[in-house]
């Protein structure tokens, strides 16, 4: 029987920034998408593409690129975006049941999902770049619902009064990223972006991904910039899904200091390779701004290339993850209580664990716990 507070083991001493690490890399399948979805102004789960945006057509706008133009009518997401991450893809599985829900022989009353876990991107990619940011703390809570795991981001105290009480400076840097998207993107092939318009933040083009990581099966959803195609895209046509050039648009300092430079080295860049790997995507289209927010140059850089002459280590990312998902899944298969919620913390190079009970801790909804019940 689990302990109701104890420690994940995790690898947090296998690699430090710059060592040597020579384990190979885990066996992993190429991530897969399966579909799409969109996330509305309202954020409201949308079944379709609708909100897709396809890479600008060439030539870009003009150099330099003003990332404050209209960032006084900015619509920002609502602070509490993160208490619905996971929903989406709860959503997802409602409206694509037929073809994500099975049913066991042995276990005729539930449905399952074929799978070990269910998160998003970003959870994922967090756990793998932990081990070289030890200062950063970082909080989810997992469940176990029919033989899967589902996991969910979940704010510190801390961290809830930090976004609260954002300066206008640092909100308007946030946003900076966003408005670069607008700046390259076009609702449709070969278009030119349309910049005149408030960025709207709340709206979202997901993708649902599956992979397998060393024997683990895991499915979530990210968050997608762009595809760069020349011809209209038919998302409903797994075979054309399965083949698209998604690319990533980030923004970063122009002409960087010695400083900057070394925290792209050993953080922003193993945390970009993470989160393009993880959706397989090859390209990002990076605008250099200056400390005014004017994107002076845009680079392309080949994501597979970013681990070259970097302190840290792919291999050594891929296994930190494997070994926290296969022990917290050990942990949650020993409480065997699919309304216990196991709380984990990330801090001071550990991974601390508390069990809690009763529905104002609930990650998983009634209604979706009723979908997973078979129909007599």
């Amino acid at each position: 029987m689990a302990e109701n507070t104890g420690f994940i083991n995790v690898p947090w001493q296998q690699h430090r920034l710059g060592g040597r690490y020579t384990r190979p890399f885990p066996s992993m399948s190429r991530p897969k998408c399966l579909g799409v979805c969109s996330i509305n102004a309202s954020r409201d789960y949308v079944d379709d593409a609708s909100h897709a945006g396809y890479l600008a057509g060439q030539p870009w706008p003009e150099l330099p690129l003003d990332l404050n133009d209209g960032i006084e009518d900015v619509i920002r997401k609502p602070l509490d975006h993160i208490k619905r991450d996971l929903e989406y893809m709860l959503l997802y599985i409602k409206h694509h049941q037929k073809e994500l829900l099975r049913k066991r022989s042995s276990d005729p009353g539930n449905l399952f999902l074929d799978t070990d876990f269910i998160t998003l991107r970003g959870i994922l990619r967090q756990i793998m770049c932990l081990q070289y940011d030890t200062n950063r703390t970082f909080r989810i809570k997992a469940t176990l619902l029919n033989g899967s795991v589902y996991m969910a981001k979940e704010e510190t105290p801390e961290q809830q009064w930090e976004n609260e009480n954002m300066s206008k400076k640092q909100l308007d840097m946030c946003s900076w990223g966003f408005k670069f998207e607008q700046y390259l993107t076009s609702a449709q092939a070969q278009g030119k972006p349309i910049t005149n318009v408030p960025v709207n933040e709340a709206e979202e083009f997901m993708g649902v991904y599956r992979v397998n990581l060393a024997g683990i099966g895991i499915l979530y959803g990210a968050e997608l910039d762009c595809v760069d195609s020349l011809k209209p895209v038919d998302f409903n046509d797994p075979k054309v899904l399965d083949s698209l050039n998604f690319v990533e648009l980030k923004t970063s300092a122009f002409n960087m200091n010695r400083h900057q430079m070394r925290s792209f080295d050993s953080y922003k860049s193993a945390n970009w390779w993470s989160q393009s790997f993880l959706v397989a995507i090859d390209t990002i289209y990076v605008g250099l701004r200056d400390a005014k927010g004017l994107v002076q140059k845009i680079d392309k850089i080949d994501a597979r290339t970013l681990n070259h002459n970097k302190p840290w280590n792919p291999s050594a990312m891929a296994w930190f993850l494997e070994q926290f998902l296969r022990n917290l899944k050990k942990l949650l298969v020993t409480i065997n209580d699919p309304f216990a919620v196991v709380q984990v913390t990330f801090q001071d190079k550990r991974a601390h664990y508390e069990v809690l009970r009763g529905p104002e801790h609930q990650i998983l909804p009634d209604w979706y716990r009723d979908l997973l019940k078979a129909a007599t």
